[in-house]
């Protein structure tokens, strides 16, 4: 195995700290479950929230690293858009906790809307990258 191949993307890079932001984000659910009048206390109106973001930045961060993982050298016009959309749509869910009527404000719904946009782009992107990879490789 070559040095260069032990080195993972940037992509990987930016899944695996999201995996761990998400495992961190575990700590606040924990108190919203577990002592809830703390939370609110804290400003935490809508707990469920907090598990949603927990679980995103699990889920989408595990999810790129697997994808960054499966296309090796990905390409930047989609891992770029991959790796900023898997961070801000988790990361969307968090204001939510604190004001759940932000969902309503013009420019969440635009940051959220070019967030989904961007996740799209880049997991489709990928994809397509690994079939194009692929056929290439059969011919």
């Amino acid at each position: 195995m070559s040095r260069s191949s032990q080195v993972p993307s940037a992509l990987v890079v930016s899944g695996l700290c999201e995996v761990a932001a998400g495992a961190l984000a575990g700590w606040p659910y924990t108190l919203v479950r577990q002592q809830p009048e703390t939370a609110r206390k804290l400003g935490i109106v809508a707990g469920a929230r907090i598990r949603q973001w927990h679980l995103d930045l699990a889920m989408l961060g595990g999810l790129t690293v697997a994808v960054g993982t499966a296309v090796p050298n990905p390409p930047r016009w989609a891992s770029i858009p991959l790796g900023l959309g898997a961070w801000t749509n988790a990361m969307a869910f968090l204001p939510l906790a604190f004001a759940p009527e932000v969902d309503q404000h013009p420019v969440y719904r635009a940051i959220t809307g070019a967030s989904f946009v961007a996740t799209s782009a880049g997991f489709t992107g990928m994809a397509l990258t690994a079939v194009r990879r692929r056929r290439a490789r059969r011919r």
